[in-house]
């Protein structure tokens, strides 16, 4: 593998998802991290499932047919393809032709939905930016024993 220049990839992909891991340490509220974290998968999760309905081609499968096209698209992205692009659209156009869909009506659905994602997070990004750029900036107090959430309460 190291002839090939993969050994060094592949090392230094398993040290950072150890580092990943290991930052979990650090987390001061792992419950509520927790929590977070498996309700980010659901939104995702149901923002893709909650697209077959957009389509007269999925709008018959299940919640099973979701969640099974949901963690072949999960797992494709690991591919290191730029934003998923081939690997996403394959696995998922594979697991939807599975249950049915025309070949061509599932890679319809596939190229729209990706690129919904896709354009979504920069739309999202411009938004953020424009409503905080509109945003009052926080007073500060100048009371000592004020920290944190108490800021207000004492202004």
């Amino acid at each position: 593998l190291r002839r090939f220049g993969v050994g060094g990839t592949l090392s230094k992909m398993i040290s950072d998802v150890k580092d990943g891991m290991f930052s979990l340490r650090d987390v001061r509220n792992l419950p509520l991290f927790t929590v977070y974290t498996l309700g980010i998968w659901v939104c995702y999760f149901l923002h893709f499932y909650l697209t077959f309905f957009a389509f007269t081609a999925t709008s018959h499968l299940s919640i099973t047919a979701g969640l099974v096209a949901f963690i072949a698209c999960t797992l494709a992205v690991v591919v290191p393809t730029p934003n998923g692009m081939g690997s996403f659209h394959f696995a998922v156009k594979t697991i939807l032709v599975l249950y049915g869909v025309e070949t061509t009506m599932a890679e319809s659905f596939v190229l729209i939905v990706h690129s919904f994602q896709t354009l979504l997070i920069p739309l999202l990004g411009i938004y953020s930016m424009l409503a905080l750029s509109h945003r009052k900036p926080a007073t500060t107090s100048t009371n000592p024993q004020c920290t944190g959430s108490d800021t207000a309460a004492h202004n």
